[in-house]
């Protein structure tokens, strides 16, 4: 088989069925010194391992993503691990002053070390441990933040995947042009809502979810975050990373993550000879991580051959 084959996927509604089984537990944690966070553990009966999910930017850990992590689980037989990203939570508790400095000037390594002291404490709280299988997941922001953590997750267990949805930071912009393709984008979200008519479940997490609490993040965080998207850093801390294997997502509308870039992406890890598939979702943009049709064919996509042997 084709090391890095180029697959394109088209909405299917066929494999959305009736609500995840696993059960997903809510926590707040509060490590030592921390401001609180929001958490998410969902583990199936019989746990293969753990999948760390990085979440993308202005992400509320409500029954929209509880839906996504049960999916993710079921699909998967991993234990699903995500947190409210440090600076965007519920609680509105900004980005610690010496962390969102680096950040000013483009330097995620903090924010994604602040990140992975919240993402032990649910490990802990969840009674996961530490994993002998693992795959990592970042969609958008999270990509960011799922490539800058490599190196201490390798330390708690056997990185066998890495899963890239809508990488941004995979080019130089000014914030200026960073927010003109972020709107760009938010205008196709309708198109990828729209996708999950007609499945009662689906829906009704996400009319629960609108009467939930939105995160809050400050102005100035905001400019700190959007330092780090408009660099290209993601690469530079793939080139830096050893991989066993990493699977691409973009949709084809996509503004954030243009096309010229991620095919220079796929390049570099093509070169690399790191395998894994390169995925494009058909007639959609960034928002394709809304359509719960298209999160069912992605998973499927981009991690069904590898968590099958787990």
């Amino acid at each position: 088989m084709e090391q890095r084959p180029k697959v394109t996927v088209s909405l299917d509604h066929r494999g959305v069925d009736s609500r995840p089984a696993t059960q997903v537990r809510q926590l707040t944690l509060r490590p030592a010194g921390r401001s609180p966070l929001d958490a998410l553990v969902a583990t199936p009966q019989a746990s293969t391992g753990v999948l760390v999910y990085f979440p993308g930017f202005n992400t509320p850990l409500g029954p929209w993503e509880i839906a996504k992590c049960a999916h993710l689980a079921d699909a998967t037989s991993l234990t699903v691990v995500v947190t409210e990203i440090p600076g965007m939570s519920r609680f509105g508790h900004g980005i610690p002053k010496a962390v969102r400095t680096e950040m000013l000037h483009g330097r995620i390594d903090a924010w994604a070390e602040l990140n992975l002291a919240y993402v032990a404490a649910a490990l802990d709280a969840g009674d996961v441990g530490n994993p002998d299988y693992l795959q990592v997941l970042g969609y958008s922001t999270g990509c960011s933040l799922a490539v800058s953590a490599l190196p201490l997750l390798g330390e708690w267990g056997p990185i066998e995947g890495l899963n890239l949805v809508e990488p941004v930071a995979i080019t130089q912009r000014n914030i200026a042009a960073l927010q003109a393709h972020n709107l760009a984008d938010l205008g196709r979200m309708p198109t990828a809502l729209a996708t999950n008519k007609g499945h009662e479940w689906v829906m009704a997490a996400r009319k629960s979810q609108r009467r939930e609490p939105s995160v809050r993040y400050s102005p100035v965080d905001l400019i700190a975050i959007g330092q780090v998207l408009a660099t290209q850093g993601l690469i530079e801390g793939l080139d830096a990373t050893e991989l066993a294997r990493c699977a691409l997502v973009r949709g084809s509308r996509s503004s954030l993550c243009r096309l010229r870039d991620y095919e220079r992406l796929h390049e570099l890890l093509l070169e690399r000879g790191v395998p894994g598939p390169t995925i494009t979702v058909d007639g959609l943009g960034h928002q394709l991580w809304h359509s719960f049709p298209v999160i069912v064919q992605v998973t499927k996509a981009m991690l069904g051959d590898a968590t099958a042997s787990a």
